[in-house]
């Protein structure tokens, strides 16, 4: 790895996974504090998934016409000023406007896209191709933890103050743009080619792109899978561990802890290796399948003990392998509209998985709708082994 370019850029994208996750409560609650609505929190709550829906292909295309380092400093300081003016508004008056708020998730939402389709593209500027893994693990590592650990310190600030949860969300957003000036790589990036065609030919160029890559085709769909399986499950979760193992707040946090050590503990494992397997994409979504298999079936504060380690690190395994297949065989210049691309499938069943899932537990049961989540994901691994992608190897850039 370039010196300290990474440690800077993973630095940054930690203190901003813990800044995410810190609104992603603080923003329910202050739209709840105002209608006492759920209708209300579920727009709020919303917002992320319609700016995909809405702006995912054109972000991503947008920032490969660009330099990567302006868009992540520029996304980083609009944000900021966002979160800030929201925490002086939520501080100042009990009195608020809750479309304020919308209007604050929507443009957090909008401009988190091109952040993340710029950031889609920034880490082979930064590591070599036989590094990606490696560097894609601590990511995934940091991930964990922040989920983990981010909710926990979002209720400390929210219980003293929404404004306060707020106001660090913003100082989070600060940070990590400082972050990424100290990447020098990312100042040597050359300036894009001018492309001739208009922006929805760029768009075309890499839906094309995505779509005759079969291996990578074949990867979006096992992780669109574990997705179902992920969100259908954590929904369910809290309900789960209240009613069928009669846990404490501090019993549920301890479990999500649990899965944050797992993750953490496989991604500095795939510090001893740089070659990205389709093998170990399924093994990743069978552990996390069998995981949840095993608390529908035989539910108990023990089984779920190994459905968190298992979720943990199989989600942990399959994200890295995934992240460095996509870096690797896709050339910078295409590497925002392919995560845009690849990000509309793979987030946009999670719409569909909260439905469903919560349609199915409230009529069969959570135990019953962690079986049917787990056999998802498990069906599309012996799919995905049928369909030969366990014997993807690539170990440095493979552009075809």
């Amino acid at each position: 790895m370039r010196g300290n370019d990474f440690a800077w850029f993973w630095r940054a994208y930690t203190v901003s996974i813990f800044g995410d996750q810190i609104t992603l409560v603080a923003l329910p609650i202050a739209v709840f504090v105002r209608t006492h609505s759920a209708f209300a929190v579920g727009i709020a709550a919303s917002m992320q998934a319609a700016t995909t829906l809405i702006f995912g292909l054109f972000a991503g295309a947008l920032a490969d016409r660009l330099r990567r380092r302006p868009v992540l400093i520029a996304t980083d300081g609009v944000r900021a000023a966002v979160v800030g003016l929201l925490a002086v508004m939520v501080a100042m008056s009990s009195s608020y406007p809750v479309v304020a708020v919308y209007a604050a998730a929507f443009l957090l939402g909008a401009f988190g896209i091109l952040h993340d389709a710029a950031a889609g593209g920034a880490l082979p500027l930064i590591v070599s191709g036989r590094e990606l893994l490696k560097a894609n693990g601590r990511l995934s590592g940091s991930e964990s933890v922040g989920n983990a650990g981010g909710p926990a310190l979002a209720g400390l600030l929210t219980t003293m103050s929404v404004g306060l949860a707020f106001g660090a969300d913003a100082l989070s957003f600060v940070l990590s743009a400082f972050g990424v000036t100290r990447v020098h790589a990312f100042r040597e990036e050359p300036l894009p080619e001018w492309q001739a065609g208009t922006m929805r030919s760029d768009i075309i160029e890499g839906l094309r792109a995505v779509w005759v890559d079969r291996p990578v085709m074949k990867a979006v769909a096992l992780i669109a899978a574990m997705n179902v399986m992920a969100v259908a499950v954590e929904a369910q979760f809290i309900p789960y561990a209240k009613t069928v193992l009669h846990l404490s707040a501090l019993g549920i946090g301890a479990y999500f802890a649990l899965g944050g050590a797992a993750g953490v503990v496989t991604a500095w494992a795939l510090d001893r290796t740089d070659g990205t397997r389709g093998d170990a994409m399924i093994a990743g979504v069978a552990a996390f399948g069998i995981g949840v298999l095993l608390a529908g079936l035989v539910p108990s504060r023990v089984t779920v003990v190994f459905t968190y380690l298992a979720a943990g690190a199989g989600s942990v395994l399959a994200i890295s392998h995934w992240s460095s297949l996509r870096q690797r065989r896709f050339q910078v210049r295409l590497l925002g509209r392919v995560t845009m691309a690849t990000r509309m499938v793979l987030f946009g069943v999670i719409p569909i998985a909260y439905v469903a899932g919560g349609a199915l537990a409230r009529s069969e049961g959570s135990q019953t709708l962690f079986i049917v989540a787990a056999c998802v994901g498990l069906a599309a691994c012996i799919w995905a082994a049928a369909a030969r992608l366990g014997s993807l190897r690539v170990d440095d850039v493979v552009y075809e």
